[in-house]
């Protein structure tokens, strides 16, 4: 399952880690975009991996976490959207279809 994940992430350590878990995961497509692509059985355990970053549960210390979590977006993609989804750029090299 192909899903659009988007975030508003305040905490700088929190966010850092967010963006290299998801990294690890997909494509970053903007500065706090990435499409991501996961397996239907592992989708729970993604999204609870999610909520620890934004409700700023990380490995970070009392003070870090004190309110700075943050929104978080998920947006599942159906393979009609899929097939319809262009990212259109002038500077890019590279140019993804998903």
């Amino acid at each position: 399952m192909v899903c659009l994940v988007a975030y508003d992430i305040e905490n700088n350590r929190i966010r850092s880690k967010l963006a290299r878990y998801l990294e690890g995961k997909g494509v970053r497509i903007q500065k706090s975009v990435f499409v991501v692509e996961i397996e239907r059985h592992s989708i729970k355990r993604f999204m609870n991996k999610l909520l620890t970053f934004s409700e700023g549960n990380g490995k970070e210390s009392k003070s870090d976490k004190a309110g700075k979590g943050g929104k978080i977006a998920v947006f599942r993609l159906c393979t009609g959207c899929q097939k319809n989804a262009v990212q259109i750029a002038d500077q890019e090299k590279e140019f993804y279809i998903f």
